[in-house]
């Protein structure tokens, strides 16, 4: 397992209420040469996981 896919493990089993948090720190640490990696990778994350409920926005 990648240190990537590690991560999104982690970042999966994070209840709902909670996961708003973990974001905002992920995104607080301060290492600029990975802030846009950060980024990406959050982003995506939430993408996949409410992808539906952004489809029902949509409409």
């Amino acid at each position: 397992m990648s240190e990537r896919d590690y991560a999104k493990s982690i970042i999966d089993i994070i209840p709902e209420e909670h996961l708003g948090y973990v974001i905002e720190y992920m995104l607080s640490l301060s290492d600029s040469e990975y802030d846009e990696e950060k980024f990406k990778l959050v982003s995506k994350h939430i993408l996949e996981k409410y992808h539906k409920a952004f489809e029902e926005l949509a409409k």
